[in-house]
């Protein structure tokens, strides 16, 4: 996650060295002083430095860090989150997700968000960038019961389009799913090929390179919200995107764009309406947003 020398003759020897394994598990729990992080164990290079509190202490804000900078074929991450009951946790990474050329050797990231009882979320991770030849599987699954909240998004970018490289070729496997109380009520399964025709047609990615997509879910989450964040919604050559509420009680955001800057931009000023609406708390800006 850390940004990586672009040199392609180090991205071929970082390819065809072993593949790393990296397990993560963070635990929180709200305390009498406010949400603290309760454990943090590590396998490989997957970490976190230390909690961070610049809401006070009943939010809890900590970054994901992978040391590596990116993640290369056979690599597998696989990250567990638990929120203990009352707490409330913002998680982000320091810069985008590099997912490089993997030669057809899938590589994986796998995360796992298990809520309480009136717990809240906030998944705020960068981008992932996808190179030309990347094979990525990325799987996200969260667990909640009714009274917890969420709200998290992931935007995805197709090539270094600012470097010229078009995703002539490659392989992305996404899976999101929700459960609330353990039953599944969210699922999407969506591969992207970049030799497949029919992932360039309208009805899917189009000509499209960047995509971007919001969830929340809570008790506070209803149809609504639909007309007050529609107005929102832009419709323009650079940015497209759409509002929706699912009858399984999830609020889904979609956009499509050809400016990454542009797509990060809307999933703030969307998230900095819908906090306070979601989890009843006033949002405000990450630092890591200003570098």
């Amino acid at each position: 996650m850390f940004l990586a020398p672009d040199n392609p003759v180090k991205q071929l020897f970082r390819s065809l060295s072993p593949s790393w394994m990296a397990k993560l598990s963070l635990s929180y729990e709200r305390t009498p002083i406010g949400t603290v992080l309760k454990k943090s164990l590590h396998e490989g290079p997957l970490r976190v430095q230390k909690a961070l509190y610049p809401e006070g202490d009943n939010i809890c804000h900590t970054v994901i860090i992978h040391p590596p900078a990116g993640i290369a074929g056979g690599d597998t991450l696989d990250i567990q989150v638990s929120v203990a009951t009352d707490a409330h946790v913002v998680l982000s990474t320091p810069s985008a997700t590099k997912w490089y050329k993997s030669f057809k050797n899938p590589a994986t990231q796998s995360i796992q968000f298990e809520l309480g009882e009136g717990a809240k979320l906030d998944w705020l991770p960068q981008e992932n960038l996808f190179f030309k030849g990347s094979n990525a599987n990325v799987i996200t699954k969260l667990n909640l019961p009714a009274s917890a909240s969420y709200i998290g998004w992931d935007a995805l970018m197709l090539g270094r389009h600012a470097s010229g490289e078009e995703w002539s070729s490659g392989h992305v496997h996404l899976l999101n799913e929700i459960r609330q109380g353990g039953k599944l009520i969210w699922v999407e399964n969506g591969k992207i090929d970049a030799e497949d025709i029919y992932s360039k047609s309208l009805p899917q990615m189009g000509s499209w390179p960047v995509c971007a997509t919001l969830l929340a879910i809570g008790p506070r989450c209803s149809n609504d919200l639909i007309e007050e964040f529609s107005e929102m919604m832009p419709w323009t050559d650079i940015l497209r995107a759409g509002i929706t509420f699912m009858p399984q009680g999830v609020l889904v955001m979609r956009a499509v764009s050809k400016d990454i800057e542009a797509t990060r931009n809307l999933m703030i000023d969307i998230w900095t309406k819908l906090r306070p609406i979601v989890h009843g708390v006033q949002a405000q800006p990450l630092r890591l947003w200003a570098s």
